[in-house]
């Protein structure tokens, strides 16, 4: 089953801690790992189909993250984390 964003956005978050810019295309293989996400649900389409759902899960969970400041995009499809953002004292507080 693909998960919805907000279930994708701690994960992105935790794979971003490490200080460095990341390419969209290279998180969605390690989060599809992570949520058992299947090869056909990763080539299920949007409604238009013009791109996968989950990589518009993905694509949200990051867009969010940025409105948040917790991400920063530093160009088409790459971002890192903000800097200064702990992301262990993320992590406490949604286990909560």
């Amino acid at each position: 089953m693909i998960p919805d964003y907000q279930k994708l956005m701690l994960p992105l978050l935790q794979l971003a801690n490490d200080g460095r810019e990341h390419r969209m295309g290279d998180v969605l293989q390690p989060l599809a790992k992570q949520f058992g996400v299947t090869e056909d649900e990763q080539a299920q389409t949007v409604p238009k189909g013009r791109q996968t759902l989950f990589y518009n899960r993905v694509h949200w969970a990051k867009t969010y993250l940025a409105q948040a400041s917790l991400l920063e995009i530093t160009r088409r499809a790459h971002f890192q984390i903000t800097e200064g953002v702990r992301i262990p004292a993320i992590a406490d507080r949604c286990s909560d």
